[in-house]
């Protein structure tokens, strides 16, 4: 199938597939769309239908664009779908936010998956995303360097090869040289997320799942919201990246499927 990278609305944007279903791919903070390969090639093979990867703002080869918040992400994304049909939206963490956002304004939402969304938050942790917002953009000397510091801080050390698109893709160049993360620090502002209340205002099918392995939320936290929670076998945070083929099950779930108990 053809794919296409293009600019809509100041975000960059991978795209490609046909169909009357569109799926729209969410990354997580500080990440980029690479992170939905697995899944993209997933929906290819079956000839599920369209596909839209974007990279949010101040991340991956979007512009940095403040303010930061989830209304802002969520609006950045409203050109990309206006002649969509069928949408299923799939966000990882931050993008699993922003994807429920979207299953309560829009009326082609038809299913929201939401992959690894943290739900319970502490004052400290709360306090360490202030800290790290105002700290001052860091460089290295080497892109080598860069992409090591990008892979433990995104989770992916250990899932992804350095010289991968994947990879490669969360630090930029400098004019001098020398190689800084791709994600603006002031990204980390964003604040903790309502899942709660949007799971509540949701007007289409909502999913929630995270892996056995996420140090970020558990299967339970998730039932508590009473909403479908599924536990991804073997997985971590990052379930996007280590088991494709998980996600592709749940996001291709029939939909009756969606009011079977947690």
């Amino acid at each position: 199938m053809t794919r296409q990278e293009t600019n809509v609305a100041g975000l960059y944007l991978r795209s490609g597939g046909a169909g009357e279903t569109t799926y729209l791919l969410l990354h997580g903070l500080g990440a980029t769309g690479e992170v939905w390969q697995g899944l993209v090639d997933l929906i290819e093979r079956n000839k599920a239908g369209r596909w839209l990867v974007p990279d949010f703002r101040g991340h991956g080869r979007s512009p940095w664009e403040r303010p930061y918040t989830y209304d802002s992400l969520m609006g950045d994304l409203i050109p990309l779908i206006n002649e969509a049909g069928q949408l299923v939206v799939v966000g990882h963490s931050m993008g699993g936010v922003v994807g429920l956002m979207l299953g309560g304004a829009l009326p082609n939402v038809e299913r929201v998956l939401g992959v690894g969304i943290k739900v319970s938050w502490k004052e400290a942790e709360q306090e360490q995303m202030q800290t790290l917002s105002t700290r001052p953009v860091r460089w290295w000397a080497t892109q080598a360097e860069a992409v090591e510091r990008y892979l433990k801080v995104s989770g992916l050390i250990g899932l992804v090869n350095s010289d991968s698109p994947t990879a490669q893709c969360g630090v930029v160049a400098g004019d001098d040289g020398r190689y800084r993360l791709a994600a603006d620090p002031e990204i980390h502002a964003v604040g903790r997320p309502p899942v709660a209340e949007l799971v509540q205002v949701g007007r289409c099918k909502v999913v929630l799942a995270c892996g056995e392995h996420d140090q970020m939320v558990s299967a339970g936290e998730l039932s508590a919201l009473d909403v479908a929670a599924r536990e991804l076998s073997g997985l971590g945070h990052n379930a996007q990246v280590e088991g494709p083929e998980q996600i592709w099950l749940l996001a291709s779930e029939p939909l009756e499927n969606d009011q079977e108990s947690p």
